[in-house]
């Protein structure tokens, strides 16, 4: 440490006992915020600007530093060129501050270090331009080799925001995960004390600037209005103990979903969604476990709905995200999710963020940034939070949402209204919730209201007035995907209505509209067993050679 920073680090003590640093809890939560840039990164600076006016985010609360521009940085140049500047930065502008005491290193025995004995800052944002990801510091794994660490964590390289989030601790092993002491955390939100030890730290950052800013503006009109929109979960029906975790995640998230009135889709099989599943509308997404983006997010037509969240659990899903293509977070932005997260190296599955954590805290109406860190064990290691860290998509209850979107007319207002007929429905209320389905399709003419009513024919066993609506539906839809879904439901209508010819028509119907015919397996299959079970053999095995065919073509896309 330079004699300047302990100068500074003791005045700054004095001043703390004078009371002149006091822990701040503003309700404005742009009070909390600091924001990082890279000056050497020209958009970054704009941005920076950009958030801080959308957020409230004082002006001396904006941090510029001189970092290489590049993912991938050193464990020194992290040092030089983000850590300390910005240590440096909150110390000058009355932030941070520090206390001397005597720490005893591992290496070099009793040194002078600092302790944080008071701290204005909550979360910091890391902003387009600022590096991603510290590489591995041979030499200091040399030195470690004797200490008595776990092979698999004998290791240093981390994200960027892992590690800063450490700031104010200033002293701690670089080596391995860190606990984190805001994991399943029961607080209502982050703050003193625990601030002294740790920050939240998440970045907006992604393929492009273009991309970052529609990720601000997206993440405010959702918080607004409200998160509206399909959730879609993709497990693998896995049983190795080694990754039942993982689904266990994804399918209590799900059931949350389901539960907050959503309408969600599960798929429990290995695979995971293929291109051509009618994937639509999508708010939220979670699944894994695929390198690279693949699946429904190939199509040139699929766009997440204003406000997503997406995540896809991969030991590498952030090993960059300013692309386009490769890997997931980058991707997933680039097709308009407003927030993810990922792993910028090999992680290991429990020090990923447990989903269902995750999403419980984001449900319960909490920040993004507080969610992810809630459901996050480690610190000093992998993962990345990419997003407003501010963004809370369901602190506005639903009855608001509803008004608010009536007000400014929004088309929205249809899926905040599906959401109240499920939640009805939950409550064992099925008159209401179709007489509110009926009234507000109506009203509004929306299909999304529409395709609702039919579903809930369907389920209450009045296929005949289900299947006529469905036939209605498809008859004004334009989206082929929309048009897949409902064909879909129309087919399991004729099933239930024992109407097997009609079923197996709108199967084979399926099978021509998918632009992959490898993809027309699944509806294949439902037809070869329908065609079973009203005892035409014949023509199930004429279908099951149809699907050799294809599976022998390659893999589903």
């Amino acid at each position: 440490m330079n004699a300047a920073r302990w100068r500074n680090a003791r005045l700054l003590f004095v001043c703390c006992l004078l009371g002149a640093v006091p822990c701040l809890r503003a309700d404005d939560l742009g009070q909390r915020v600091l924001i990082v840039y890279n000056e050497n990164v020209p958009e970054s600076k704009s941005l920076a600007d950009y958030y801080a006016q959308k957020r409230n985010v004082p002006a001396d609360q904006v941090c510029g530093i001189r970092a290489r521009d590049a993912e991938t940085i050193t464990r020194r140049e992290f040092n030089e060129q983000l850590r300390d500047p910005i240590t440096d930065f909150m110390i000058r502008h009355g932030l941070l501050a520090q206390e001397p005491r005597t720490v005893e290193d591992p290496f070099l025995g009793l040194v002078p270090s600092l302790q944080t004995v008071g701290c204005r800052i909550d979360y910091v944002v890391l902003m387009y331009g600022v590096p991603l990801r510290i590489e591995t510091d041979a030499s200091l794994i040399e030195r470690a080799r004797d200490l008595n660490i776990r092979k698999e964590f004998k290791r240093d390289e981390a994200s960027v925001e892992s590690e800063l989030a450490l700031l104010p601790t200033v002293n701690y092993s670089v080596l391995g995960p860190m606990s984190n002491p805001f994991f399943q955390s029961a607080d209502e939100s982050f703050g003193p004390p625990l601030n002294r030890k740790m920050l939240l730290v998440g970045r907006l950052d992604g393929p492009d600037p273009a991309t970052v800013r529609r990720m601000i503006d997206d993440a405010l009109t959702a918080e607004y209005y409200g998160l509206q929109g399909r959730a879609y979960f993709d497990a693998q029906d896995t049983h190795d103990k080694g990754y039942v975790a993982g689904d266990e995640w994804i399918i209590n998230s799900f059931k949350m979903f389901r539960d907050a009135g959503f309408e969600c889709d599960l798929d429990d099989r290995p695979e995971i969604f293929n291109r051509d599943y009618p994937m639509t509308d999508a708010a939220i997404y979670a699944g894994w476990y695929v390198p690279s983006v693949s699946g429904p997010f190939l199509r040139s037509d699929f766009q997440f709905k204003t406000g997503a969240i997406a995540y896809h659990l991969h030991s590498t899903s952030a090993a960059s995200i300013r692309t386009r293509d490769d890997h997931w977070v980058g991707p997933l932005l680039a097709r308009g999710a407003a927030a993810s997260m990922g792993n910028v190296y090999e992680p290991y599955l429990q020090l990923t963020p447990h989903l269902d954590l995750f999403f419980k805290r984001l449900l319960d109406g909490g920040l993004f940034i507080e969610a992810g860190y809630c459901s996050e064990q480690a610190l000093s290691w992998q993962t990345t939070f990419v997003g407003d860290p501010l963004y809370a998509p369901f602190k506005t209850a639903l009855d608001d949402q509803i008004a608010r979107l009536t007000a400014d007319k929004k088309p929205d207002l249809a899926w905040a209204y599906v959401r109240k007929v499920n939640l009805l429905l939950a409550r064992g209320r099925a008159a209401d919730a179709e007489a509110l389905c009926r009234a507000q399709a109506a009203a509004l003419s929306s299909d999304v209201l529409w395709e609702k009513c039919a579903g809930l024919l369907h389920a209450g066993h009045r296929d005949p007035e289900a299947i006529d609506l469905y036939k209605q539906i498809i008859s004004r839809t334009t989206g082929l995907y929309q048009k897949i879904r409902l064909t879909a439901a129309l087919a399991a209508a004729y099933e239930s209505n024992r109407q097997p010819q009609l079923a197996l028509a709108a199967y084979e119907q399926l099978s021509q509209l998918v632009p992959n015919p490898r993809n027309a397996v699944g509806y294949l299959e439902k037809a070869r067993d329908l065609e079973f079970a009203t005892g035409q053999k014949d023509k199930a095995d004429a279908l099951q050679l149809r699907i050799d065919v294809l599976v022998k073509q390659g893999e589903v896309d």
